[in-house]
């Protein structure tokens, strides 16, 4: 992480008890009020009346639902930015134009102390730019906070190249003391949460475009691997102008084509479907509530099944989990870790489960264990490694080959994609998406591209976590930390993408730049999450 090389603007100061927010809107009040509660006396400047109304109801709501009615007794109102010797820290959290914050942060900086902290809210803007209109801009940083600010435990503190450390500091200690995780992350666009969940929408949206599956199987699919909402329900609820528009930043600001935003959501918003405000967006909100698609539970019988012969072939956790959980559901299993050992899967197998390495292309397996099993046995392979219309066209029967997509660990998803390629016959569909019922796993039909749905989604979200560290915006903890506390995702990223594996996610995102272009390429760093942390050295006594 860089570090300022100003000088410092001033020695580190007891923590002000007077705190300045400007605007008086969702955010603002809301930030006023996490500062409040924390004991400090605060300002807000709006000089919108119904804004100041909204506020005092959202207070009055909030002290109910707490049952502490004190902290809005800490908040007085003004309708301008005046001088105030006493304020040392004010928080800008006016809308995001440009010229408008610009002018917030000269008032600011006529109106209060020298040493005063200046802070920005913004979720789109250069902090630096801002501070390059402040005198003494070492004092200048960001204080992003996520809605509602009250109840979203991350705080993601930007460190312009002008912020000094004396600055650091007191944002991290005001952030603490306001009770929430402060993460420190370079001034770039879209900081850590919004530049690198940009693929859990984008990746969704050209997914949906090129017909993997409907936008409530897509959801369910998220969900089924951790992620509290899926994509397109995500999207109706934060809006789609408001998704849309913070895309669209990012994407001016870093120019990366592998963050372009979707055609389709332009064309949604272009049209004011807008998601649950306007009560149509990827949902229908007619009876104000979409009913979501939940896969039918996987019934589990309570006996092993003893007609089939299942045969397990790979290497690696991938196959070891397949292995444990079909043996627990199979009364006769065979599993195979080596490729050299082929000839020994047993003659009368009925499925064969071909998990591979979960990274190498397993064509040439496939054509072998094709060339030895009668038409009747059925293969079932990872279809986030091969070409599974290539591996069809090369066999004998086709039509046998059936994809499954799981990542990371097995055990941990709900449910699995099933590749409906063209070549799969029903009945191998059909004994497939009965083999994952009997482990407890719901299978959902996706249509046969590269990366499936969360192998593109996730493996791109591993992907932008890596990049960022590269660029220097956050350490791993930080970006993993963020991505939790601040996107609710059920593990960080990084520690994800280290769970799947460095050289899976480079498979998978290898397939899709192939396919779709070099944009989606994996980054060289990605190999570094197949290696072992080095534990740290003990210090001799």
């Amino acid at each position: 992480m860089r570090r300022s090389v100003y000088p410092s603007f001033n020695e580190v100061r007891p923590m002000p008890e007077r705190v300045m927010v400007v605007g008086g809107g969702t955010m603002g009040a809301g930030i006023a009020l996490l500062a409040a509660g924390a004991g400090f006396q605060v300002t807000i400047v709006e000089p919108q009346a119904s804004a100041r109304e909204r506020a005092v109801g959202s207070f009055a709501r909030e002290a109910k639902r707490s049952g502490d009615a004190s902290p809005a007794l800490r908040i007085e109102w003004a309708d301008r930015i005046e001088p105030r010797d006493r304020v040392m820290l004010a928080i800008e959290a006016v809308p995001e134009v440009f010229e408008l914050k610009r002018n917030v942060f000269l008032e600011l900086a006529n109106a209060l102390p020298a040493d005063a902290l200046l802070a920005s809210n913004t979720s789109s803007f250069s902090v630096g730019e801002l501070a390059g209109i402040a005198p003494n801009p070492a004092r200048v940083i960001g204080l992003h906070f996520f809605n509602p600010p009250t109840r979203m435990r991350l705080v993601e503190v930007v460190q312009a190249e002008q912020t000094a450390q004396e600055a650091i500091d007191r944002a991290f200690e005001f952030a603490e003391r306001c009770g929430k995780t402060p993460v420190l992350v370079a001034d770039t666009p879209g900081f850590i949460v919004n530049r690198v969940a940009r693929p859990y929408y984008l990746q969704a949206l050209r997914a949906l475009e090129r017909g993997v599956a409907s936008v409530p199987e897509l959801d369910a699919l998220a969900r089924s691997a951790g992620f509290a909402m899926g994509p397109f329900e995500l999207m109706d609820l934060i809006g789609l102008d408001v998704n849309l528009a913070t895309s669209e930043s990012v994407y001016q600001r870093t120019e990366a084509e592998r963050l372009e935003p979707a055609q389709s959501q332009r064309i949604m918003v272009a049209e004011g479907l807008l998601g649950r405000k306007s009560g149509q967006g990827f949902y229908s909100y007619a009876d104000g509530k979409a009913e979501r698609f939940e896969p039918e539970a996987a019934q589990i019988d309570e006996q092993p099944n003893a007609d089939e012969v299942v045969a397990i072939v790979g290497l690696g956790v991938h196959a070891q989990d397949l292995a444990e959980l079909i043996g627990q559901r199979y009364a006769n299993v065979q599993v195979v870790a080596n490729d050299e050992m082929l000839d020994e899967v047993l003659p009368e197998s009925t499925i064969i489960v071909d998990a591979g390495d979960g990274a190498s292309d397993r064509s040439e397996i496939i054509a072998q264990l094709d060339a030895a099993f009668e038409k009747e046995c059925i293969i079932i392979a990872d279809a986030y490694a091969t070409n599974l219309s290539a591996s069809a066209r090369r066999m004998r029967h086709g039509e046998r080959l059936v994809g499954f997509g799981a990542l990371g660990s097995v055990a941990s998803q709900s449910a699995v994609e099933i590749v409906n390629s063209e070549e799969a016959s029903d009945d191998a569909l059909e004994l497939a998406q009965e083999l994952f019922a009997s482990i407890g796993k719901a299978a959902i039909l996706v249509e046969d591209v590269p990366g499936l749905f969360l192998g593109r989604t996730i493996g791109s979200i591993v992907n932008e976590a890596m990049i960022a560290v590269a660029e220097d915006v956050a350490s791993p903890e930080d970006v993993d930390e963020a991505m939790m506390l601040g996107a609710n995702y059920p593990g960080g990223p990084i520690t994800w993408g280290r769970e799947i594996g460095g050289t899976r996610v480079r498979t998978i995102l290898k397939r899709l730049a192939d396919a779709e272009g070099e944009q989606f390429a994996p980054h060289r760093s990605l190999w570094l999450l197949d290696v072992e942390a080095v534990p740290a050295q003990e210090t001799p006594e």
